[in-house]
């Protein structure tokens, strides 16, 4: 009997460890030529993108392969970070299968690989035996730092991870980020905080060992073997670069005559021993293939006509117009007078501040979670590994002559681990956890304080005769679900109204409402005004201290205030400028008031020489000044405007005299 246990025994470990070290298949396919991507094998029905765009690949990019039919195939594949499965022509496919080696995770797991990562990457071993995966832990911690927090870190500051993706689902809606319904622009007019699932997605390794992909993790270091000449000039050939370039005498860092960029890229790569492909990548990342302000020498505005900066370096700022001189400032201070001091001089920027430092990948350029100085990354598009990557992969898999020639390669990857990662990440709007409002409105109660999505809680007060209430509450996802609640009734004195909120994946937030019942106030708009420590006089408004925001005034009369109605006529939003409007409206009555700062005389809110020669003109009769111009020239109040006020100016501007608001 015990010898029968033992055969079964001896069965049962033999079959567990064919099941561990059995070879599995893997159905690889390319696309050899552009193919349109079906969601039905009969290949008559378009697949559509997130941004509601029939899906084209092209050739080189990857897929796996599900189903085979007579003149289909069904395919699993990645585009733009979505992953889809459809069909797709036979025609447009270059099948081939491979035998993965389940001993070869194993081996991956031993040297410090996740099993999640080693099952993908022991795919790509098949195709591709030559290729090395190293393990990098992040923050250089073993095992390596926790995902999470990472995430946290890298999304703390709204402006540090953007997007330029039409998908509104992928953009943040955290303070900074989002205003009332509206996404704020970043840098340029295109570019919005991406949201913490798009970042997660975006930093989780797992979703980009694929082929393609995973070049964003390729060790940026020189390899002559495979950055040749040859593979720089397929990513330059349809580019603004394909055409060589001159320089002259006055040419900075380069000799006289004709000069290719290849030549020039690969010359950087070689001296400053980073990968020439990298750069010549790096570059059509920044520029886009037809070049931009920066590369193509013109200037901007009739400055800097000749100077270059390739990689963008310094070009940061919050609108096009400050990205452009920024980004074209450096390069004149660096005499960049020339495309090859641009690329030369600017590479040893890539590779002594990124590369030599340990941020030697695309991925570590972007997400610094190998120092753990995340204010220390190259851009700010989170998607800009994923996107230069892939371009990386299409021009060494066009350089190769043949699959098989590809397929032996040889490359190194150094890929990060984190620990305590979620079982997965991903941009599908199902898994979206954004649970904010971008409306919420209560009829006749106007909320305190001014609606935000990121505010949660609010007051409002009306007056003791109502009874019933409506509530608008809209919900920035569309997929998010909001609390039933139209109406509320208003049966005492104060009443809570809570609005809850479900996002998509459950994530739930909610927003308060303390509605208060009080009897009106009956105050004037002068009383109103006079009543938050400022003073009218003869629809003039004064007592405002210099540097006061215009915020700080609407606040004060709603906080204090509560049915009266305000709105700014002019200058919105900053610091208060002689010259400001606003309309108050209360009780039955409405005014209109100019706001003054005396000595302001040319309402830009700032005491200034200007300001001086304004009041000196007008007492020559040169510039004569009227209204609320004219009030802020009477620096001593007497209701004259003479020598005496413009020696207080001048007096006020050597700080030898405050000129008092008041």
């Amino acid at each position: 009997m015990k010898r029968i246990i033992l055969i079964m025994l001896t069965t049962l470990i033999i079959s567990l460890k064919l099941d561990v070290y059995a070879s599995s298949k893997y159905i690889n396919g390319v696309i050899k030529s552009t193919a349109n991507m079906y969601s039905n094998s009969d290949l008559s029905k378009r697949i559509y993108s997130d941004t509601g765009n029939a899906i084209t690949l092209y050739t080189a990019n990857p897929l796996e392969i599900l189903e085979e039919g007579n003149n289909y195939y069904k395919v699993y594949f990645m585009y733009s970070g979505f992953t889809y499965t459809g069909y797709v022509s036979k025609s447009n496919v270059l099948k081939k299968e491979y035998e993965v080696d389940d001993e070869y995770i194993n081996e991956l797991v031993s040297k410090g690989f996740p099993l999640d990562y080693a099952k993908k990457l022991a795919i790509l071993h098949a195709i591709h035996p030559n290729w090395t995966f190293v393990p990098s832990n992040t923050g250089k911690i073993p095992g390596g730092m926790d995902f999470n927090t990472a995430v946290q870190k890298e999304a703390e500051v709204v402006s540090r991870n953007l997007i330029d993706s039409a998908n509104t689902t992928l953009r943040s809606t955290e303070d900074g980020a989002y205003s009332n319904g509206s996404w704020i622009s970043l840098s340029g007019s295109r570019w919005f905080a991406a949201s913490r699932q798009t970042i997660s997605f975006f930093m989780d390794p797992r979703n980009f060992l694929d082929e393609a992909h995973i070049f964003m993790f390729e060790n940026l270091g020189y390899n002559p073997t495979t950055q040749t000449k040859e593979v720089v000039n397929k990513i330059i050939s349809s580019s603004f670069m394909k055409d060589p370039f001159e320089c002259i005498t006055s040419s900075y860092v380069c000799s006289i005559g004709t000069h290719y960029y290849a030549d020039t890229f690969l010359q950087a790569g070689i001296d400053k021993s980073v990968s020439p492909v990298h750069l010549a990548t790096r570059a059509i990342q920044e520029q886009g293939t037809k070049g931009s302000v920066l590369s193509l020498g013109n200037g901007y505005k009739g400055q800097y006509v000749g100077y270059y900066n390739f990689f963008n370096i310094g070009a940061s700022g919050k609108t096009d117009e400050e990205v452009i001189t920024n980004g074209l400032t450096y390069a004149y201070n660096r005499n960049w007078n020339n495309q090859h001091a641009s690329i030369y001089d600017g590479s040893s920027t890539i590779a002594s501040n990124y590369i030599k430092i340990g941020q030697s990948t695309l991925y570590y350029q972007k997400f610094n979670t190998i120092l753990l100085n995340y204010s220390h990354q190259y851009q700010q598009n989170v998607k800009a590994p994923f996107s230069e990557g892939y371009n990386t992969y299409v021009n060494y898999y066009k350089s190769y002559a043949s699959q098989d020639e590809w397929n032996e390669a040889v490359y190194e990857f150094l890929i990060p681990v984190y620990s305590n990662m979620p079982a997965s990440t991903t941009l599908d709007v199902s898994e979206n956890a954004d649970a904010t409002l971008k409306v919420l409105n209560i009829t006749n109660c106007k909320l305190n304080p001014t609606f935000q999505s990121s505010a949660y809680e609010y007051d409002c007060y009306v007056k003791k005769d109502i009874n019933e209430l409506e509530i608008e509450a809209v919900a920035t996802n569309s997929l998010a679900k909001v609390d039933n609640i139209s109406k509320i009734t208003l049966d005492k004195d104060e009443t809570k109204v809570q609005i809850g909120v479900t996002a998509a994946n459950g994530n739930k937030s909610t927003y308060i409402v303390n509605i208060h019942k009080i009897d009106t106030d009956g105050y004037s708009p002068s009383e109103i005004i006079n009543g938050i420590g400022y003073k009218v006089n003869d629809k003039y408004v004064t007592n405002i201290e210099l540097g006061t925001d215009i915020s700080n005034i609407v606040n004060s009369i709603q906080n204090k205030y509560h049915f009266a109605t305000l709105e700014v006529l002019s200058g919105s939003s900053g610091k208060v400028k002689t010259g400001n409007k606003i309309k108050i409206d209360n009780a039955g009555i409405a005014e209109t008031y100019s706001l003054v700062l005396y000595g302001d005389t040319s309402g830009d809110g700032e005491i200034d020489i200007r300001d001086l020669l304004i009041i000196q003109k007008h007492l020559v009769s040169a510039k004569v000044l009227t209204n609320e111009y004219l009030k802020s020239a009477d620096v001593n109040h007497d209701g004259t405007v003479d020598i005496r006020d413009l020696l207080l100016e001048q007096k006020h501007l050597l700080s030898q005299y405050k000129i008092s608001q008041g």
